[in-house]
């Protein structure tokens, strides 16, 4: 049979205590973005013509046979994502530059990652929180969104010819 030592009880309280002394309370953030009435219409509108063709019975079928439909690329310094539609809303892939180490000889590092966007597109808070998000990638997309008004024409020309809008050449990505 297993036994604690001594007192082990008394040093993992009083150790649980310091811990909980030193944490520290995150005080409201702010938005990382302050927008201008315009352009958060600009904001709400690209968000939601892109929900709206999400819901049409055409991508519907589209996906009932294809697993991905891409439609938005965008390439900037420091990150590239590409948006597709998929079974559970919109989802976003990405490759962010981390900037290079000394620890480790100068290599570069980045971070690769897939998130899906739905909570984004489907709730009252979602615009709220793409404003205060510390993701870089969605930085990048709320500035895109923001920067420019993305056409409805635009979008379904691209999945028709199985292409993706290319934003390569937007300054305000980061």
């Amino acid at each position: 049979m297993v036994k604690a030592p001594e007192k082990f009880l008394d040093e993992y309280l009083r150790h649980q205590k310091g811990l909980a002394s030193n944490i520290v309370t995150k005080t409201a953030r702010e938005p990382m973005h302050s927008v201008s009435e315009e352009e958060m219409a600009r904001l709400k509108l690209n968000l939601q013509m892109l929900w709206a063709i999400y819901n049409t019975p055409e991508i519907k079928e589209i996906l009932s046979r294809k697993h991905r439909i891409h439609f938005l690329d965008m390439r900037g310094a420091k990150v590239s994502l590409t948006l597709s539609y998929v079974d559970h809303g919109i989802f976003m892939e990405y490759e962010l530059d981390m900037g290079s180490k000394k620890e480790l000889a100068g290599a570069q590092l980045y971070k690769q990652a897939e998130m899906n966007l739905q909570r984004y597109f489907t709730h009252k808070e979602g615009i709220e929180e793409l404003l205060r998000t510390e993701n870089q990638a969605l930085q990048a997309v709320v500035d895109v969104f923001i920067g420019r008004e993305l056409l409805e024409s635009e979008v379904w020309n691209a999945i028709a010819k199985g292409e993706q809008i290319q934003l390569s050449t937007m300054s305000y990505l980061v």
